[in-house]
């Protein structure tokens, strides 16, 4: 059997449970540098109003105070729950050095597997 077929083979064979859907939070915010990024990351993450912080390096186009700005930021997306986003929010804004901070947030469909061990990382 060949690499693609068992892989196929152990799709197929999931158990039912795996196709059950939770609700989790992504919020994201960015910053102007890499150690401020993974501070904050971290101390998200350790005061368990994230389960998962990812960073990533990007460029953002904007305009500020009337001037076209090019800046080279890191992006923070963060995992959790949805009673967890005031303190996740407060923790953001105490923590953030922007003037005006992007924070954003939608909701995503996760399985219930990920749910639930998301449910052990975050203190409500």
């Amino acid at each position: 059997m060949s690499t693609t077929s068992t892989q196929t083979a152990t799709l197929k064979s999931a158990p039912a449970q795996d196709s059950h859907w939770a609700t989790l939070c992504v919020v994201t915010t960015t910053v102007g540098h890499s150690a401020e990024a993974e501070d904050m990351a971290r101390a998200l993450v350790s005061a368990k109003a994230a389960a998962c912080v990812q960073t990533e390096r990007i460029t953002s186009y904007y305009e500020w105070d009337g001037v076209l700005q090019t800046a080279p930021e890191w992006r923070l997306i963060c995992k959790t729950l949805p009673e967890a986003l005031p303190r996740l929010t407060q923790l953001l804004r105490s923590h953030h050095s922007y003037e005006v901070p992007q924070i954003t947030m939608r909701t995503e469909r996760c399985l219930n597997d990920y749910a639930k061990w998301l449910k052990q990382q975050v203190q409500l």
